[in-house]
Parts: C-alpha cells; sequence; structure tokens
C-alpha cells in the first residue's frame, strides 16, 4: 500500500471519525433541548401553579386580615359598649336610689313646709287677734268701771248691812274682772286653793312656775255711811276710820304670809278692793298707806289695777306661746335647711358620677383612636380591607360638663 492510500484511508477514517464524532454530538446536543424544552414546560407549569397559590394565598390573607381587623373593632366596640352601658347601668341604678332617697327627703321636706306656713299663718293670726283683743279689753275696761261703778252704788245699803254681802261681792267681782282679762279657770288662775298659812280667794299662775296670790277685802261700811252722813267732823272720822279699816287689811294679810308657802315663786299679795272710790277715799286720808303696804309685801288693787296686772299676765303667757311656735318654726327650718343639705350632697354626687361615666367612655375613644385605630388605618392602606363592605366609625367623645350644685354644710 502506498503512501497516498495510506493517507487517504487516514483521512477517511479521520473524516468519519469526525463526521460520527458530530453525528453523536448533535444527538446529544437535540437529546440536550428536548429535555430543556420538557424542564422548562415542567418550570412554567410549576410557576403557574405558584402563581395560582400565592393568589389564593393573598385571597386568604386578605379574608383573613378584613375578618380580623373587623373582629378586633367590634370587640374593641362590643368591650367600649359593655363598659359604658355597665358604667350607665350603675349610674341609673344610683340616680334611681339618689331620686328615691331624695324623694323620701323632699316629701318631709314639703310636710315641714306645710306645717311651717301653717303655724306662720296660725302665729299671724294669734298675732292680729291679741292686738284686736288689747283693743277690745281696754274699751271693756272703761265700760267695766263704769257698770261697777254703778252697781257699788246700787249695792250700797246691802253692803252696809252684811259683811257677808260684802266679802260675796268682793269675790264675785274678782271672779268677773278675771274673766273680763281672759284668764282661764285651772289653767291660768285657781280659786280658794289651800296653803300652809291660809286658803287666798285666787292664785295666778305666772309663766316660769311663779305665782301671784290674791285676796278680796271689801272694806266699805264706813265709807258706805260716811256717804249718808251730812258734811261734819262724823263724816270726817267715818272716812278716817275707813282708811283705817283698810290698814288693818293690810295687816291681816301680812301676817298671813301666803307668800311663804310658794318659796321662790311668790314675791308679794295682791289685796283686791271692788271699788276704786274705796281706795281713792283711803289714800286721801291716808297717804303712805300704799308704800306701806308694799313694804309688807302686799299690793292694794282696784278693778281697773288689776285688770291692767291680769292683761299683762295674759299677754305674757300669749308671748309664751308664741315664743315656743316661734322656736318649732326655728327647729323646722333648721331640718328643712338639713335636709336640703343632705339632699343637694346626694344630687353633687349623682352628677359627679355621670361625669365619671363619661370619662371613662372618651378614655375608652382616646385609646380607640391612638392605640387601634392607627393599626386598622395600617391595613387599609395594604389594601386588606379592599373587599369588604364593612368600615370602620369615628367615635365621638361625649362632652357631658354638668354644673355642681352648691353643697351647704349641714351644721
Amino acid at each position: 500500500m502506498s503512501a497516498v492510500e495510506t493517507a487517504l484511508i487516514t483521512v477517511g477514517l479521520a473524516g468519519l471519525v469526525g463526521f460520527l464524532a458530530w453525528t453523536l454530538a448533535a444527538r446529544r446536543a437535540a437529546e440536550a433541548r428536548s429535555e430543556d424544552v420538557a424542564r422548562i414546560a415542567q418550570l412554567e407549569a410549576t410557576m403557574a401553579a405558584a402563581e395560582g397559590q400565592e393568589q389564593a394565598l393573598e385571597d386568604r390573607m386578605t379574608a383573613l386580615s378584613s375578618r380580623m381587623a373587623e373582629q378586633q373593632r367590634k370587640d374593641f366596640l362590643d368591650i367600649a359598649e359593655e363598659r359604658f352601658k355597665r358604667l350607665q347601668s350603675e349610674a341609673e341604678k344610683e340616680a334611681k336610689a339618689q331620686i328615691t332617697e331624695m324623694e323620701g327627703l323632699v316629701k318631709p321636706i314639703e310636710q315641714s313646709l306645710a306645717t311651717l306656713g301653717e303655724a306662720t299663718q296660725a302665729l299671724e293670726e294669734k298675732r292680729i287677734g291679741a292686738i284686736a283683743g288689747v283693743e277690745r279689753q281696754m274699751q271693756e275696761v272703761g265700760a267695766l268701771a263704769s257698770r261697777l261703778g254703778t252697781e257699788a252704788s246700787n249695792l250700797s245699803t246691802a253692803l252696809r248691812r252684811s259683811s257677808a254681802v260684802r266679802g260675796d261681792w268682793g269675790e264675785v267681782a274678782l271672779r268677773n274682772i278675771l274673766e273680763l282679762a281672759g284668764m282661764n279657770a285651772h289653767a291660768d288662775f285657781k280659786e280658794q286653793a289651800n296653803t300652809d298659812t291660809g286658803r287666798p280667794d285666787v292664785i295666778v299662775n305666772l309663766p316660769g312656775n311663779g305665782v301671784i296670790p290674791i285676796d278680796a277685802k271689801a272694806t266699805a261700811k264706813h265709807y258706805l255711811e260716811a256717804l249718808e252722813t251730812e258734811e261734819g267732823p262724823q263724816r270726817e272720822t267715818l272716812f278716817d276710820q275707813h282708811a283705817k279699816a283698810l290698814r288693818g287689811r293690810v295687816t291681816e294679810l301680812t301676817r298671813k304670809e301666803y307668800w311663804s308657802s310658794f318659796g321662790d315663786r311668790a314675791q308679794f299679795v295682791v289685796m283686791f278692793v271692788p271699788s276704786e272710790a274705796l281706795i281713792s277715799s283711803a289714800f286721801d286720808r291716808d297717804p303712805a298707806l300704799h308704800e306701806w303696804a308694799m313694804d309688807r309685801r302686799v299690793i292694794i288693787a282696784s278693778p281697773a289695777s288689776l285688770i291692767g296686772l291680769l292683761r299683762t299676765v295674759a299677754l305674757t303667757w300669749q308671748q309664751v306661746q308664741f315664743a315656743e311656735q316661734a322656736q318649732e318654726i326655728v327647729d323646722t327650718a333648721r331640718l328643712f335647711y338639713s335636709r336640703m343639705a343632705t339632699w343637694s350632697a346626694h344630687f353633687a354626687k349623682v352628677g359627679t358620677e355621670l361625669n365619671q361615666a363619661s370619662d371613662a367612655y372618651n378614655a375608652a375613644v382616646n385609646s380607640w383612636e391612638t392605640r387601634v385605630l392607627p393599626q386598622a388605618r395600617r391595613l387599609e392602606e395594604m389594601q386588606v380591607a379592599d373587599n369588604t363592605a364593612a368600615q370602620l366609625n369615628d367615635l365621638p367623645n361625649v362632652d357631658m360638663a354638668l354644673k355642681e350644685p352648691t353643697v351647704p354644710k349641714d351644721e
């Protein structure tokens, strides 16, 4: 074999080997491309499935976030509403209790005011009646003095003849004056009451547990005889004897010492003489008789002066009654003031508790706006709530600036 042939064979073998190698490489490349296409298709399918899962996951996250936001808002509102309702319920219960208590306080106050009004009206009527009574009694005093003068003249004959008649005359005149002065038997005075030293005709009761013993002395025999005697020494003597007899009556009363039976309750004794003329005649003959009798704790009283004394006593009793009624009015007013102070304190407490409920609600709203609402807005910005119909509501603050009542101090 020649070198040329050898070379050609070598070249041919080399070409064949190269062709085979190229063919093998092309085949492998084709197989690799086929695998790559399959892989790409598989990858595309995987990516498509992943995109579907991502969309589903995104939808689930959106729904979950929306539900969470709605549930949080609902839970917060429920908690705030429950707390507010609880505070409101407690405040309403407290308010009802306070109203019930106020009604219990106001009702007695209304009754006290009605009683106070009635007492004030009655007091005013009594005051007007007392003034009218004084005027009426003054008129009656004048009429009585005139009547007593007439009766004294008509009875002069009977009085001269019997000391018993004179005694009865004095007692009857005394009883009439007591009635005219507005004194009530057994309440303002007692008749023929026994004492350790005797029995005065009347014992008049005074405010403060004091008493005034009164004894009627109708010493008129010598005076009446003098009136029937002509002018002269005998007439003058009879007038002197009358003054002396009246002085003797004072001595008799002094010896009885009625005041000693009452201790400090009686300071003097009144000797009632039932005629102004009897006293006037005696004082004309014995000017020192009145002062002398007073030194011995005996007051000589005529009908007019005794009426004045007894009217003073009666008016004093009325003033005592007025003072007692006035004190009752003062006590009622103090009770009314005390109850009003208690009522106003309870009412102020109701206002305080209403303010506390308002403050608690406003605090919950502030917590919602500063701590919860910003997170909810953030979820909205993340478009979590785009597919929901629910919306976040604004919670307004409650302005309940209650005016506090002026509460008086309960002294």
